[in-house]
């Protein structure tokens, strides 16, 4: 009797076993978007508005030249907040959309602020970026 229980459990634990091997592996998911909170969200903003009047100022923008500029800004985020809205256009067809979008963005940017003060601001602009981008999504260098 004593036999056929170490057979039993020697059985059911090789079975356990086997099977648990053969279980399909989780299929790897991006990490879900954690909701920001109002404050977060306001917070935020705070900091990009603090950014970009900085970058201005850095530019050595006039007044004028950054209120043309912030209505150019204004004007492509709007379109590509409705171009990302928009459900029947594929992945490919707004990331083409809003590529336009930038580039229409930037021709007029560098009308509105000249080519020295224009490449000024993009480099502050890309070293603002760059500060506040999570240490975990930076490439590796070979």
């Amino acid at each position: 009797m004593k036999k056929l229980f170490v057979t039993l459990f020697a059985f059911t634990t090789l079975s356990i076993s086997t099977n648990a091997q053969d279980a399909p592996a989780a299929s790897p998911q991006p990490p879900a978007r954690k909701m920001m909170s109002a404050e977060e969200r306001e917070a935020m903003k705070v900091k990009q508005e603090a950014e970009l009047v900085e970058a201005f100022k850095r530019a050595d923008l006039t007044d004028e030249q950054q209120i043309k500029a912030r209505a150019v800004l204004d004007e492509a985020r709007a379109k590509g907040r409705e171009t990302n809205m928009n459900q029947e256009l594929s992945m490919e067809d707004k990331q083409a959309k809003n590529k336009e979008i930038n580039i229409k963005r930037d021709a007029q940017l560098m009308e509105i602020m000249g080519e020295p003060k224009f490449k000024a601001y993009q480099q502050i602009r890309k070293a603002q970026r760059e500060a506040n981008a999570p240490q975990a999504a930076m490439p590796m260098k070979n």
